[in-house]
């Protein structure tokens, strides 16, 4: 079985000790451009530029289970943090064992696998996710907002792309990890970019541009596009909410009953996630699994309503920053949340609050006419600057754009003045 580096010393006692010390972050504006490299040292905050496409002819170092798949595996191990916060590669955690290279990254021992009903878009990258909760500690259960989760908590992302979307277990190559790591001053975010023999992710505050990545869709066409890493402080950008002192605060976005209540196979079957974090000590006051709230896939028409699988993508999809507590939602007035019902705050027959011109029309939706809703229009769009979101994808979501325009043309057509 896998061992920590320093045996005895748990994560989260690491992670205390480690607050103490300083983290290496970039100034505030950093953007990233592309340069060179991509080897293995600690970013200089300049991100390299890379080939980005899949490899398609060594089976054993273009194939990966960094898709959605790779939580079916066994736990191999226990994590630990290392010395140095925050470590120089993703190995330095030890939260997972093997790599990419050697047929995909396996979590240690209470490393927790996990997926959502339906998850965020970006550009049609397959994600693995994973949730560390350390094991003196537990969450507590919300039904609405992210779960309570202690310091000490890990949350990783894993994005890769297959070469070819209809065999998404094969040829696959993982391009980036976020970690979330909740520290006792608050969470913080970290990216990590996989190096060209997927062996190794390195930390990248600066953020990487990746040129040229190359993939077929489930459609069977081609798509290109240079795919961003974001750097830290681009982070901050979709996971910024206000606390209840108007502070500014990073929170996770995914972690949340509704998008979490579904089954998944560790090794003995199928068995609801909400349910497995508490038959494993690391989740406190859950309800039986009937009374706590469901998002539907939203691309699975008999998982929902119509209205419920639009309200469901727009949640995960937006709603991180078009809400009452994020930047976007404060100054637009557009509140994406799944639990608003106002009308005019969703955007019904509501001019924009910062949108300028040549963005689809005059009111965020109007109502039977999706052509002209200013919603619609910046989901469809791939223009820069008008696109929204506007981290996290430069390609349209077809899926989600039909869904969209499906919803605002089913409503009851009315002029909006």
């Amino acid at each position: 079985m896998y061992r920590p580096f320093i045996p005895g010393l748990g994560l989260a006692a690491m992670l205390v000790t480690a607050a103490l010390a300083s983290c290496s972050g970039d100034e505030d504006g950093v953007t990233p451009t592309p340069d060179g490299g991509g080897g293995s040292m600690v970013d200089s905050g300049l991100p390299p530029e890379d080939s980005g496409t899949p490899d398609a002819g060594d089976d054993d170092a273009g194939t990966s289970d960094a898709g959605e798949d790779a939580g079916t595996q066994e736990d191999a191990g226990t994590p630990d943090a290392g010395v140095a916060f925050p470590p120089a590669t993703l190995s330095g955690f030890g939260l997972f064992t093997g790599t990419p290279a050697t047929g995909g990254l396996q979590p240690v021992e209470g490393n927790i696998p996990y997926e959502l009903t339906t998850p965020l878009f970006s550009d049609y990258s397959v994600k693995s996710r994973t949730l560390y909760i350390p094991p003196d500690a537990q969450a507590g259960y919300t039904a609405n907002d992210v779960l309570d989760l202690p310091v000490g908590t890990i949350i990783t992302k894993t994005f890769a792309f297959p070469a070819d979307l209809r065999v998404p277990e094969e040829n696959v190559r993982a391009i980036e990890t976020r970690v979330l790591v909740h520290r006792p001053g608050g969470w913080e975010a970290f990216p990590y970019f996989w190096n060209d023999a997927q062996t190794e992710a390195t930390l990248a505050n600066g953020g990487r541009v990746v040129r040229g990545v190359r993939f077929i869709g489930e459609d069977g066409v081609e798509r290109t596009l240079d795919y961003l890493v974001p750097s830290k402080n681009q982070c901050l950008k979709c996971h910024h909410l206000q606390d209840a002192q108007e502070n500014q605060v990073l929170l996770p976005i995914g972690v949340k009953a509704r998008y979490l209540n579904q089954d998944h196979d560790y090794g003995d079957g199928p068995i609801n996630q909400l349910q497995h974090l508490a038959n494993l000590g690391r989740l406190t006051g859950l309800p039986p699994v009937d009374q706590v709230p469901r998002a539907p896939n939203a691309f699975n028409e008999e998982d929902g309503t119509l209205e419920r699988r639009a309200r469901a993508y727009l949640d995960i999809n937006c709603a991180h920053c078009h809400n009452p507590k994020g930047t976007a939602g404060t100054t637009s007035r557009l509140f994406l949340n799944v639990d608003n019902t106002e009308e005019f705050t969703l955007g019904v027959c509501k001019r924009p609050g910062s949108a300028g011109g040549g963005v689809g029309g005059e009111f965020d939706i109007v109502p039977g006419s999706h052509s002209v809703s200013i919603l619609w229009y910046r989901m469809h769009t791939e223009e820069s600057g008008k696109m929204m979101p506007e981290l996290g994808r430069v390609l349209r979501h077809d899926q989600g754009s039909r869904l969209i325009a499906d919803w605002i043309d089913a409503m009851p057509a009315r002029a909006c003045k």
